[in-house]
């Protein structure tokens, strides 16, 4: 029946298996009034109600998740259940009480980003400019130079987005506060936040190779480019699906101090059970951040803001607050 979730007074004692549950109970870990959810009940039932525990056994009792992990609150929301209105209405309430630090966290974020890109194309503009010849060793040079740059400006934009995520995340508990941008830099975070953005880069590679390059190969051979549309759709499919939880693992290793695998696993493992509402609040979130354009792209510094907020709480709603940081 998959894993239980067990909560008393507010306080998770994480996720527990048929087994775990029953030697909780007889250690008297677990009381029999405690509230415990499983995916396919419609509400939280007390422990006692649940009769088809398997007897004790000798093995002691050990909570799956720390204890650092919060379900959400029994009495408002299902574990991993989103509430577009909540979202929404959060978001909205969170933005209007900082709107102007949220607009200039904004600024922020994408000044760097756009600063962090000059020296790739300056490099590219130097070797088109004094090497039209394309003398081999030059565009060696260029290319190292342009690579090394890359890698910098990727590594700064993840770390920057990492930060971006848990400053609007922090917005919603309890205010504003710009420092936490470079939350990502941090030094017991940031060796985490990049081998989680290497690893998604692995798992974006992989299909890659699986899928688009026979289908290359196979229309080069063929002459026909089905192989190629069945290779791309084979390869987007998976992407889309890992697109929408890796999002929630950077907030994840800074919010709950973990590690980049451990926060990966949390979040597909969340996201799996449920993954088309977590599809929805991203849409939702794009929506709202795209309409700034509209207002000829100036109106991205508000609605990009409302749409992190979105996310954000959506974010709370699966994950929760842990001890430090739970607000009502």
């Amino acid at each position: 029946m998959g894993l239980i979730f067990v909560n008393r007074d507010g306080k998770s004692h994480g996720q527990l298996t048929e087994q775990e549950l029953s030697n909780g109970i007889a250690s008297g870990e677990i009381l029999p009034t405690d509230l415990a959810w499983r995916d396919g009940m419609e509400t939280w039932q007390a422990v006692s109600t649940f009769e088809d525990l398997p007897a004790p056994g000798v093995e002691p009792f050990t909570p799956v998740v720390p204890e650092r992990f919060l379900t959400p609150d029994p009495n408002r929301l299902k574990p991993g259940a989103i509430r577009f209105d909540d979202c929404l209405s959060k978001a909205w309430g969170a933005f209007g009480k900082n709107w102007g630090v949220c607009i200039v966290a904004m600024i922020i974020f994408f000044a760097i980003s756009l600063v962090t890109q000059i020296p790739m194309h300056l490099a590219q503009g130097l070797l088109e400019k004094f090497n039209p010849a394309k003398d081999p060793a030059m565009v060696a040079a260029a290319g190292a130079v342009f690579v090394f740059f890359w890698v910098i400006a990727s590594a700064i934009s993840v770390l920057l987005t990492a930060g971006i995520t848990y400053f609007f995340v922090t917005t919603l508990r309890t205010k504003a506060n710009l420092d936490l941008i470079f939350a990502g830099f941090r030094k017991e975070s940031w060796l985490q936040i990049l081998l989680a953005g290497i690893a998604w880069g692995v798992l974006v590679f992989v299909p890659a190779v699986v899928f688009i390059v026979p289908g290359t190969l196979l229309m080069a051979y063929t002459k026909s480019s089905v192989p190629m549309l069945v290779g791309a759709v084979l390869f987007v499919l998976p992407i889309i699906y890992m697109s929408v939880g890796i999002g929630f693992v950077f907030p994840l290793i800074l919010d709950r101090g973990i590690g980049f695998r451990e926060a990966i696993a949390t979040a597909f493992r969340t996201v799996h059970v449920q993954w088309f509402s977590v599809l929805g609040l991203l849409i939702l979130a794009g929506l709202v951040t795209i309409s700034g354009v509209i207002l000829c792209g100036v109106g991205l510094l508000a609605t990009a803001p409302l749409g992190y907020l979105i996310w954000s709480q959506g974010y709370r709603q699966l994950f929760g607050d842990p001890d430090s940081a739970r607000v009502d």
